[in-house]
C-alpha cells in the first residue's frame, strides 16, 4: 500500500541538517527529506533544531528529541492514513 506523500523541509545550516534525518525517508516510505539552502527562520535556526514537516513547524531543544517527535508525527499520519481504509 503507497501512503500519502509528506515532506520534511531542513536548512542546510540547521543541526537537524544531518543523516539521521535523511535515513528517515527509508522508515517512513512516502517521506522525502529536501534539504533547502534557507528556509528564512535565522533566529531559530540558529538557537534549535526544526525542520518543516508538510510546511508545519517542527521544533526541539535537541536533535534526538527532534527526530523522536517526527518519527511519532510520521507513525501517527500513518495510523489515520490506515483508518481511513
Amino acid at each position: 500500500m503507497a501512503w500519502d506523500w509528506m515532506l520534511i523541509e531542513v536548512c542546510d545550516a540547521n543541526p537537524a541538517d544531518c543523516p539521521e534525518l535523511f535515513a528517515l525517508e527509508q522508515e517512513f516510505p512516502g517521506l522525502s527529506v529536501l534539504e533547502t539552502a534557507c528556509m528564512s527562520h535565522c533566529d531559530l535556526c540558529a538557537s534549535s533544531p526544526y525542520v518543516l514537516l508538510d510546511g508545519e513547524m517542527v521544533t526541539a531543544p535537541d536533535t534526538t528529541a527532534l527526530f523522536d517527535k517526527v518519527r511519532e508525527e510520521l507513525a501517527r499520519r500513518m495510523a489515520d492514513q490506515r483508518s481511513e481504509i
